[in-house]
């Protein structure tokens, strides 16, 4: 009797620990595609960071997450999650100006130069991830806007930046 209490009370506990994770890393596919690493360190709440490239620049992204499981009636490996954070990195703008056209005199042309620029940013993340733990990956789908400047000189909105992630683990 003491063996079969002993070896349900091993397998409830190794049912609970594959029922969460802690760490994840994967791919980010979308309009900012990134590599992917999340921790959790708080029960649902988790830290992800994101390294992407975006005009030919490069770009470190993190952001604070909370989980939440969604009540659907068909699964219960669905969960909400949402949060904020910021970025910093680097990327390459054309930059154009209007000067006096040095061939014909009078009119006035554009020259352009590619210069590299600073950017920072704030982000906020809303998505919806499937945990399918037996495997062991996570399938999410989130919507990603986010504040960029760039050279303190521009700054760009981009409200629609969805994607897909695929994040194994462990």
């Amino acid at each position: 009797m003491k063996k079969i209490l002993a070896l349900t009370v091993l397998l409830f506990a190794a049912h609970m620990l594959a029922a969460q994770y802690r760490h994840s890393s994967g791919l980010r596919l979308g309009y900012t595609s990134a590599l992917t690493y999340k921790q959790f360190f708080k029960g649902e709440e988790a830290v992800e960071f994101l390294v992407s490239g975006r005009d030919d620049g490069l770009q470190l992204t993190t952001l604070y997450l909370k989980h939440q499981p969604l009540q659907v009636s068909f699964n219960d490996n669905f969960y909400l999650y949402y949060g904020a954070g910021a970025h910093i990195g680097y990327k390459f703008m054309d930059d154009r100006r209007l000067i006096l056209s040095p061939t014909v005199p009078g009119e006035l042309e554009y020259e352009t130069n590619r210069e590299a620029f600073f950017t920072m940013g704030v982000n906020a993340m809303v998505g919806v991830e499937y945990r399918w733990l037996a495997v062991p990956i996570t399938i999410s789908l989130d919507f990603k806007p986010y504040l960029d400047f760039a050279g303190m000189r521009y700054a760009n909105l981009r409200f629609w930046d969805t994607a897909i992630a695929v994040k194994y683990v462990f």
